[in-house]
This record gives structure tokens, C-alpha cells and sequence, in this order.
């Protein structure tokens, strides 16, 4: 049996992003739009958004013993939007990952998520992508865009869900970027298929990715489709909560939401798209903390065991919120 755990999400938060105070509202003009965002987040998504700093801990006290530990991005607030390419936000991925790394040494296999890189702020359009970013996690960081983990009948495939998805995030490239950014991309799709040629037909798949944002673009690729009957489970982080999870389900095919800013556009576009997530038996894991509407929060663990009656693979969502 092979105990693999996974952390998604964390939001860590230095002293420099702390000392930052409301700067999600700061880049919003529109009175209307600032007040939305305050109850967005006071109601709805993460009242404090550096208050996520104790959960890397208690995630570490809690693991016990693990095989693997899979990070799947987002270890930083990215409060200058535009990923580990900003220092203070650096200094939150460098902070959350040393803890990591220290507590699980060569088991923790780290990769990126879309705060990481940089993201657009959800009202004010400000920052983006970089690819200093890229580079300060591919570099310094020392995390993933991919990684392949063979155990017994299983393998393990990481894969890095901007580059896939990256037609998506044209908005938020800068264009003189996008060329070097596609570049990766189709880097990236070579890499990932020779790994789906490897693969045998007795073997199950599980997948591990941030944003199910790319589940669309996988879905439409030959030699991902020639191998979805054999996925037992793809692994995604980014939406936070099991509601979000719920009502991407329940809105799929919905239209596209204009006039309410970036953020909502993006959302709405991927959840046209979200029937598509089916045959990949998705599995969402959490952040630490949940949200502020459904504070289910926690980690995942995936059991593996070599059964020849089932896939063999067992996930659950190990609680990380204390009971009041």
C-alpha cells in the first residue's frame, strides 16, 4: 500500500504581503466593483486573505507517515498579481515550500499553480502572468511543470495546468511574453506525450493538475482521449471548496458573464466547458481553510494498493478545520 498526500492552496503569507493590508481593493476604481469585492470576500471566498499562514503547519503535524507528498500549487498570496516574479510574494513560496521541503525532504514533489505564476486581480485588471515568474519557480523554487511516478499498476502523471490551458490566459500575458510562453507550451505537450505513449494498456492513470481550467484542452488532444478509459482519477486543487466543485457541475454550459470584470469572465468561460470533466474522474482537493461560506477545508490523501478486483486507488479529504 502507497500513501500519497496532497496540499493545494496554501496561501502563504510573508511579512512583506502581509504588510500590504486591503490590496485587493486598491486596484479597483469603480466604487460599485470595490464593494462587491469586499463582500465577495467577506461572505463568500476568504475574509482574511493572510490568515492561511497556520494550516502549512498543522498540515505538516497531521501527516504522519506518507510515501508522497504532492504540492499543487498556489503557496503564495501573489498580492502584486503578478506571481513569484514580485519579492514579497516570493518570499511567501520560499517561507511555505522550506517548510515542506524540510518536513518531507525527497518525498514532496512540488508544482505550480496560476497564483505562482501571476494572475490578473479579479476587478481591476492589474498584473498577470510573467515568465520571471516561470523561472523563479522552475529555478529557486525547485518546483515542477511535470513529473511521471511509477507504482506498481499505477502512474503518476503531474502536469502544469497554465501551459495547457494557456489560450485561456492570453488576457493575461503580456504579448511581447507569449511567444516564449506558447514556446513552453508546446514543450510542455511533447514531454507530456511521450509520457501517454509509455504508458501500457494495463496500466491506470491518475493525473495531477492546479487549474481544471486545462481539462477541456486535454479532452480534445488524440493521445490523451486514446487513454481516458484507463484514468482512474485527475487531481485538482484551485477552486478551494467543495461548493465551488458543486456548482461548477451545476453551471456547466452556462453563457459567458461580461461587465463583471476579469475574474468572472474566466470563471464563466471554463464552466462552458466543464462537461467535459467527466471522463477524467475528477477529485478535488481543497484549501487548508475552505472558504468562508463552507469551511471544509483540508488535504487529500490517495491510498494505492495493487487490487485486482478494483483500480485499486482509495481518496479522501483529510479535514484540516478545527470543530468549533
Amino acid at each position: 500500500m502507497i500513501r500519497i498526500l496532497i496540499i493545494t492552496d496554501v496561501h502563504y503569507a510573508s511579512e512583506a504581503e502581509t504588510s500590504r493590508g486591503d490590496y485587493e481593493s486598491r486596484t479597483v476604481s469603480n466604487p460599485w466593483l470595490r464593494f462587491l469585492l469586499k463582500q465577495y470576500r467577506n461572505f463568500l471566498w476568504r475574509r482574511d486573505t493572510f490568515g492561511s499562514n497556520h494550516y502549512c503547519d498543522r498540515f505538516i503535524s497531521r501527516a504522519g507517515d506518507a510515501d508522497w507528498v504532492i504540492g499543487n500549487g498556489d503557496y503564495c498570496c501573489d498580492s502584486g498579481f503578478i506571481g513569484v516574479a514580485d519579492d514579497p510574494s516570493m518570499s511567501s513560496a520560499q517561507a511555505c515550500l522550506g517548510k515542506l521541503q524540510h518536513a518531507f525532504g525527497d518525498k514532496f514533489i512540488g508544482m505550480m499553480g496560476d497564483h505562482d505564476l501571476g494572475k490578473k486581480s479579479m476587478f481591476g485588471g492589474f498584473g498577470g502572468m510573467r515568465l520571471k515568474s516561470w523561472e523563479r519557480c522552475t529555478g529557486r523554487l525547485g518546483l515542477k511543470a511535470f513529473f511521471r511516478l511509477d507504482i506498481e499498476q499505477h502512474v503518476l502523471i503531474g502536469m502544469n495546468s497554465t501551459l495547457i490551458g494557456l489560450p485561456e490566459f492570453v488576457p493575461d500575458c503580456p504579448p511581447e511574453e507569449y511567444e516564449t510562453w506558447n514556446a513552453l507550451r508546446e514543450k510542455h505537450l511533447d514531454t507530456l506525450r511521450d509520457a501517454f505513449a509509455s504508458i501500457g494498456r494495463k496500466q491506470r492513470i491518475i493525473l495531477f493538475l492546479h487549474d481544471p481550467t486545462a481539462i477541456p484542452y486535454l479532452a480534445n488532444i488524440p493521445w490523451v482521449r486514446s487513454k481516458l478509459c484507463q484514468i482512474d482519477a485527475t487531481i485538482i486543487g484551485h477552486l478551494h471548496s467543495p461548493l465551488i466543485m458543486q456548482m461548477s457541475r451545476l453551471l456547466a454550459g452556462m453563457p459567458k458573464i461580461q461587465g463583471m470584470g476579469h475574474t468572472a469572465l474566466k470563471m464563466s468561460t471554463a464552466l462552458q466547458k466543464a462537461r467535459e470533466w467527466k471522463p477524467f474522474n475528477v477529485k478535488l482537493v481543497p484549501a487548508p481553510g475552505g472558504i468562508e461560506v463552507w469551511k471544509k477545508g483540508g488535504f487529500g490523501e490517495l491510498i494505492l494498493s495493487s487490487s485486482d478486483t478494483s483500480s485499486g486507488i482509495h481518496f479522501q479529504i483529510k479535514s484540516l478545520v478545527s470543530a468549533r
